[in-house]
C-alpha cells in the first residue's frame, strides 16, 4: 500500500517530537578490549622476561597516541559539525532555506553521527519538497539506517558548491551596502575553499568599505600570495593604499597592475594621474602617451595628455595634443583655451632682427 502524503508528515512530526530530545551525539557502546583478550597465565608472564616488558610497554604507548589521535580527530569534526548546524539554525531562522540546506548538508559530513542535523535535515527537506530526502533522514534519526560518510568526491563536490553560495549571498549583501553580513559570508567561503583569491579579494573589498583598512590590506596580501595575476586587484590595492597615506606602496601595486594588465587603457590613465599627483610628470606622461595609443579616439585622454606636455615645456607635442582632442570633440573647449594661449606665448617671444639673424647664418 502506497505512504500518502498525509501519512508521511504524520510519521515526520511524531519522529521529530520523539527524536526532539535526542542528544545530538549518542554516545557509543564501547568495547572493553580486557574482557575478550585471553589473559596470560603466570608461567607464561614469567618465561616473557623484563625484556618483553619494555616492548609491550612500548606498543602500549603507540597504542594509547593512536586513540588520542582518533579521539582529537573526532572531537574536531564534531565540533566543525556544530558550527555548521547553529549556522544551518540561523539560516532557517531567517527563512533562507537554501542555505541552511547546504549548511545541514556540511554538518552531517563532517559528523556522520550528528541525529540532531539529520532531524533538522529531514523536516527541512519537507518544507523544500524532497520527500525521498526527508524519508531517508528520518531513517537516520529513529535508527533505522547507518549513517554513511561522505566520499572524497561527495565531499569536494559538497564544498564547492558550498563556497560559491556564500560568495554569492556575500555579494548579494555588499550590493545593499551591508558590509558586516558580507565578510561573515566571505569569511564562511573561504572556509570551503581557503586558498580562493577572488574569494579573500571581496572579503579585502568588504573590509574597505567597511573603512577597516588594516584587514583589508592583510586579506590583499593573502590573495596575492594565492594568486598574484589579477592586476586589477592590484588596482584596487593601490587606490585604497593611496587614500591611506601608502604613496610608495601605493605606486607599486598600480605599476604592477599595468604589467599584468598593459592592453587596458584604464590602468595607464590611473597610473598616468597616481604619478601626476605626486609631481612624477615624465611617468605621467609616459602613461598618458600609451593610454591614448589603446584608446586614440578618446578626446578627453589626448586633452590631459597635452596638459601633461604643456607642463613639461612641450609646447609643439602639446599643441598636437590638444588639437588631437578638439578634432575628435569641437567640445573640448578648455583645450581651444590652451591652444590659444601656447600661441599667444608663442607670439610674445621677441624676434631677433633681421640683420643679425642673417649675420647669424653666414657665421
Amino acid at each position: 500500500m502506497p505512504i500518502t502524503k498525509k501519512t508521511l508528515v504524520n510519521i515526520l512530526v511524531l519522529a521529530s517530537l520523539i527524536s526532539w530530545g535526542v542528544p545530538a551525539v549518542q554516545s557509543q557502546d564501547k568495547v572493553d578490549p580486557a574482557k575478550h583478550v585471553a589473559q596470560p597465565t603466570a608461567a607464561a608472564s614469567e618465561k616473557a622476561g623484563a625484556q618483553d616488558t619494555d616492548e609491550v610497554s612500548e606498543e602500549d604507548k603507540a597504542e594509547e597516541a593512536a586513540a588520542e589521535d582518533a579521539k582529537s580527530v573526532r572531537m574536531m569534526a564534531q565540533n566543525q559539525s556544530l558550527e555548521h548546524y547553529d549556522l544551518a539554525r540561523y539560516y532557517w531562522s531567517r527563512w533562507n532555506l537554501k542555505m541552511a540546506e547546504i549548511e545541514y548538508q556540511a554538518s552531517i559530513m563532517f559528523f556522520p553521527e550528528m541525529k540532531v542535523a539529520h532531524r533538522d535535515y529531514c523536516i527541512l527537506s519537507m518544507f523544500c519538497g524532497h520527500p525521498l530526502r526527508a524519508v531517508a533522514e528520518l531513517m537516520m534519526v529513529v535508527g533505522l539506517g547507518e549513517p554513511i560518510p561522505f566520499t572524497t568526491e561527495e565531499t569536494i563536490a559538497l564544498k564547492q558548491r558550498a563556497a560559491k553560495m556564500h560568495n554569492q549571498q556575500g555579494i548579494a549583501y555588499g550590493r545593499k551596502n551591508r558590509w558586516d553580513r558580507a565578510i561573515s559570508e566571505f569569511k564562511w567561503a573561504l572556509t570551503y575553499s581557503p586558498d580562493n583569491a577572488n574569494i579573500e579579494r571581496s572579503l579585502a573589498f568588504s573590509y574597505a568599505n567597511k573603512g577597516d583598512f588594516e584587514m583589508a590590506e592583510r586579506s590583499y596580501t593573502r590573495s596575492f600570495n594565492e594568486d598574484p595575476s589579477d592586476g586589477y586587484a592590484h588596482a584596487d590595492f593601490a587606490f585604497l593604499l593611496a587614500d591611506n597615506g601608502g604613496g610608495d606602496k601605493a605606486i607599486k601595486q598600480l605599476s604592477e597592475a599595468v604589467k599584468l594588465e598593459p592592453r587596458d587603457p584604464a590602468l595607464h590613465v590611473d597610473m598616468g594621474w597616481m604619478a601626476e599627483s605626486k609631481g612624477d610628470l615624465s611617468t605621467a606622461r609616459t602613461e598618458f602617451q600609451q593610454a591614448v595609443k589603446l584608446s586614440p579616439k578618446h578626446a578627453g585622454l589626448w586633452a590631459h595628455l597635452g596638459r601633461v606636455l604643456e607642463r613639461l615645456g612641450k609646447d609643439k607635442e602639446a599643441t598636437s595634443a590638444y588639437s588631437e582632442a578638439v578634432a575628435l570633440d569641437p567640445g573640448q573647449d578648455d583645450a581651444k583655451q590652451r591652444l590659444d594661449q601656447i600661441k599667444n606665448r608663442q607670439s610674445e617671444v621677441p624676434q631677433l632682427p633681421t640683420s643679425v639673424e642673417n649675420s647669424r647664418k653666414q657665421s
